[in-house]
């Protein structure tokens, strides 16, 4: 009851900071929030004329594997704030696939070893993180903070020398077109990926709910010293637990490349982790909560960007309610329990 309250309390105090920004950047607040609900219509082709919004179409809009790969994290008592870092590392090594392999290759097989080529890559880079918080007791957070920057900056080296394709841009080269993800919808960057990762909210949802690796996770995540106590080793699902949660975000960087962009970038991803944690709080880890938040911050990244070019209002007023949220998220149970008390110990007066 006080879970389902804050998060309640949480959603209407965000939806009206909201409109209180929005008053204070334009004068015809009306217009602004007309604009913002039509693009729950009409993301698709917002989001075929922004960058940024192509970005974040399949990491957020459906479900976001990263969402689920931190969730995963959260579960076991880790924050997993790496997750660009295994989004580059999972991109980079699933377009080697493609790249490097024979072409002759059938293109559902090309995307199968992607798909291992890039949880696996992800997992062992996210579970670099857990070996050195079991044998050295660093940080998780700290750890994978930086790990983001040594991949970015590897990647970036890569891609600009070693790997860079002809013509001077900081890129790869790009799959060949039978390798692409098809489209879903034609004219927009919707494709079948989509359902890959709309299948990984089914599958984390069984973990959690059916699998004995799932509970052990979970009482991890509870109680460290019941876990132990128990027999759990703690040490090897701290690894294991960070590796899951590096190898969903390394798959989110594989279907970015094959159904997106069809090469890795420089820069091919920023703030995807940071975003990642947001809808897993705002879910409060509930896979099918990962999907509607998802959806949610998608449309207001969608509904800021075509603000911008319609009543010129920034595009970072996005970034400051996904910050309020957290802290809504953060102060909102403190809030339901005291309020809750405050009523009980009001009718434990009324009955003396």
């Amino acid at each position: 009851m006080k879970r389902s309250l804050a998060k309640s309390l949480t959603l209407v105090l965000s939806i009206a900071l909201l409109l209180c920004l929005l008053l204070g950047c334009a004068q015809n607040a009306a217009s602004a929030g007309s604009t913002a609900a039509s693009n729950k219509s009409t993301a698709s082709s917002a989001a075929a004329t922004s960058e940024k919004t192509g970005k974040l179409r399949i990491a957020l809009v459906l479900p976001g594997s990263m969402g689920l790969g931190v969730s995963i994290g959260l579960r076991g008592g880790f924050s997993n704030l790496g997750g660009d870092g295994q989004f580059y590392v999972g991109a980079l090594s699933s377009v080697c696939i493609g790249l490097y392999l024979p072409q002759t290759i059938p293109a559902p097989v090309i995307w199968l070893l992607a798909i291992l080529t890039a949880l696996v890559s992800g997992g062992l880079y996210g579970g670099l993180a857990g070996y050195c918080k079991t044998r050295f007791n660093t940080n998780e957070v700290i750890i994978t903070i930086m790990m983001n920057y040594v991949a970015q900056y590897v990647v970036s080296w890569l891609v600009s020398g070693p790997l860079q394709a002809p013509g001077g841009i900081p890129q790869t080269k790009a799959l060949a077109a039978a390798y692409t993800i098809p489209k879903l919808l034609s004219g927009t960057r919707a494709h079948w990926g989509i359902m890959l990762a709309l299948a990984l909210v089914f599958l984390v949802s069984f973990l959690f709910k059916r699998t004995i690796l799932g509970f052990r996770i979970e009482a991890l995540g509870a109680s460290p010293a019941a876990a132990k106590y128990a027999g759990i080793n703690s040490k090897l699902y701290t690894a294991l637990i960070l590796a899951l949660s590096g190898g969903f975000c390394g798959l989110a960087g594989m279907i970015e490349v094959y159904g997106t962009y069809y090469r890795v970038l420089d820069g091919i991803t920023t703030s995807f982790g940071f975003t990642a944690m947001l809808i897993a709080l705002l879910a409060q880890l509930n896979p099918f909560g990962i999907f509607l938040g998802s959806i949610f911050i998608s449309i207001l990244t969608v509904g800021a960007n075509s603000m911008q070019i319609a009543l010129n209002i920034p595009t970072s007023i996005v970034n400051v309610i996904q910050s309020l949220i957290i802290i809504f998220i953060l102060i909102m149970p403190s809030v339901t329990t005291r309020l809750a008390d405050r009523h009980r110990r009001r009718l434990d007066g009324r009955g003396e």
